[in-house]
């Protein structure tokens, strides 16, 4: 069965680690609106069990700065962190099967290395209903709302994995910033939507 992504993506944006804390706020506050597939998010662990027996994390911005303190870069001989590739935090709803999401947030990287970038990528779970356009419509606002990125999109993997690199393209739903110009080949039956700093496409 075919796994979808949606995933918001920007560059490079110099941000304190607050800014991060609160935007991951925000964004948990929303996607606990649209289903109770994206509530009770965990830390990763090494293995299955041990990330079972993991508790939910405390989803206040205090909190949210010391993980993504956590999850910054470091480098290899002598661990000192690399500052322009900002903070990260990875997490997974506790849930088996087809219910189990996983959600990464990579926020504050300013670095202009080639193939970089501030990305959030949300695996939704094989029971969420992809073909809702109300729900679809919920996530990929989240996104837009809470991150304020170039882009953002729900989408297959496979079709993501082949053509994120080339840009925003529309699978299911395709969030362009008012500062980016939306594909020109959108199937006749694509619903707009203007949003408050760009358009949302749903297909």
């Amino acid at each position: 069965m075919e796994t979808y992504l949606a995933a918001a993506y920007w560059g490079p944006r110099q941000e304190p680690v607050e800014a991060c804390a609160c935007r991951a706020d925000k964004f948990f506050t929303l996607l606990s609106q649209v289903s109770e597939y994206f509530d009770g998010w965990r830390p990763l662990g090494r293995s299955r069990p041990e990330a079972m027996r993991a508790t939910p994390i405390d989803q206040s911005t205090d909190a949210l700065v010391d993980l993504f303190m956590k999850g910054r870069n470091r480098r290899d001989v002598g661990g000192e962190v690399i500052d322009d590739l900002g903070y990260r935090i990875s997490v997974w709803n506790g849930r088996d099967h087809e219910e189990v999401s996983s959600l990464t947030m990579k926020c504050g990287l300013y670095s202009t290395v080639t193939g970089l970038s501030n990305a959030v990528v949300l695996k939704l779970p094989i029971r969420f209903d992809t073909t809702s356009v109300n729900q679809i419509r919920q996530v990929t606002i989240a996104l837009a709302q809470a991150w304020d990125p170039d882009w953002a999109i729900i989408a297959s993997r496979s079709k993501l994995d082949l053509q994120a690199d080339a840009g925003p393209f529309l699978d299911r739903a395709l969030y362009v910033n008012s500062s980016m110009s939306a594909p020109c080949d959108l199937p006749v039956n694509v619903v707009k939507q203007e949003l408050k700093h760009g358009q949302l496409l749903l297909s």
